[in-house]
């Protein structure tokens, strides 16, 4: 039996969480003993699938606070001591930092250390948070085994503004892996919106980089010639209330709705008559699969890298109003049948377990180097 520490920020599940989630679940359907660490305390439901294994152990801080929820993450770190993990595996920057000094101090111990990178740090931050970021790069990087990058483009900059540590680090491009679980076990459940309208859906965070203003524009023309259409948008985040008001503004509250988080947003994709991707910038939009695997009818912007690659997606320049309109009305007008073919062959090589044998593989040759 083998053992396994995951580390996030929170219980709630975006692209990084998602990824880390499933490398949770492939380890616990092996038998092997599993634990989780939250910085901050428990605030959704999305783990509970998982509370009910015996080698699945959380453990969640209690403090309300950043800094309190620091201290009680520390503490947790240290309960869990005596033990040395087979793996231990992080998708945030912060964290990699954070448990790369505990590594690198003997406090926590591990065979291997295998971080991934969650969106284009050097893209999206800049000034005082980027030399936050950098300082965890140097602090904590050097403990990692092997650093997953998503996309080329993403391995290109991590080389590109770090050339000496990244000389000192095994970096790969391993792409987002899918839970076949997941997407093809929830086909019947029920969807909780009338069978009246048809559906375009997006969903995400509520935060700039997901691009959901964008959508919306785009979308109003759409809705103002194709009345019995609908966006959904599911998701929540700080941006609520001002996309609140874009709608109210182009007056479209009837047809564009907010649908706050929903547990499981699968069933929806399979409903809906288009979905839609409208990121400004992306380390991988995970939706983005999970949207190919119950759907044909794709719009998705470029915003990360391998996107352009995909067959069978209408692609859209990303925060260009016109051209994702223009790009959802293509789509609508054709037959995309035939993507059901090309988006399983595609999906057939992101399984779970093909990622983490990819994983095996690139340490394994870390030890023969």
């Amino acid at each position: 039996m083998r053992r396994l520490l995951i580390a996030l920020p929170n219980d709630t599940l975006g692209g990084a969480e998602q990824y880390l989630k499933m490398v949770c679940a492939h380890f616990a359907s092996e038998g092997d003993q599993v634990h989780i660490l939250f910085l901050k305390r428990k605030e959704s439901s999305s783990w509970e699938d998982l509370e009910g294994l015996q080698n699945v152990i959380q453990y969640f801080t209690k403090a309300s606070s950043e800094k309190q929820g620091l201290v009680a993450f520390l503490i947790n770190i240290w309960k869990i001591r005596k033990y040395t993990y087979d793996y231990v595996f992080t998708s945030h920057v912060h964290l990699t930092g954070l448990l790369g000094v505990l590594c690198r101090l003997r406090i926590l111990e591990k065979k291997y250390f295998v971080g991934r990178e969650s969106t284009l740090i050097f893209d999206r931050f800049k000034g005082i948070k980027l030399l936050l970021f950098k300082l965890n790069y140097f602090l904590g990087y050097p403990a990692l085994d092997l650093l997953i990058c998503q996309t080329e483009i993403m391995l290109r900059k991590f080389r590109d503004n770090l050339p000496v540590l990244s000389k000192k680090i095994r970096s790969i491009v391993i792409p987002n892996p899918i839970s076949w679980e997941q997407l093809y076990c929830n086909d019947c459940l029920p969807i909780s919106f009338d069978g009246e309208n048809r559906l375009i859906v997006a969903a995400g965070r509520l935060i700039p980089e997901k691009g959901f203003d964008i959508l919306i524009h785009a979308v109003k023309n759409i809705l103002d010639v194709l009345p019995d259409f609908k966006l959904l948008i599911f998701g929540e985040g700080y941006e609520r209330d001002r996309l609140m008001r874009l709608i109210s503004q182009l007056n479209v509250e009837e047809r564009v709705i907010l649908m706050g988080y929903e547990k499981n947003v699968i069933p929806f994709f399979q409903a809906a008559d288009l979905c839609v991707v409208s990121s400004i910038i992306e380390g991988f939009p995970n939706v983005l699969l999970q949207m190919m695997a119950k759907n044909v009818n794709i719009v998705c912007t470029l915003c990360a890298g391998g996107i352009n690659d995909i067959k069978g997606l209408y692609i859209a320049k990303p925060g260009n109003i016109r051209d994702l309109e223009n790009s959802l009305k293509r789509c609508l007008d054709s037959d995309n049948t035939s993507n059901r073919r090309i988006f399983d062959n595609y999906l057939a090589d992101r399984r779970i377990d093909k990622f983490i044998l990819k994983i095996d593989q690139n340490l394994s040759l870390s030890i023969q180097d």
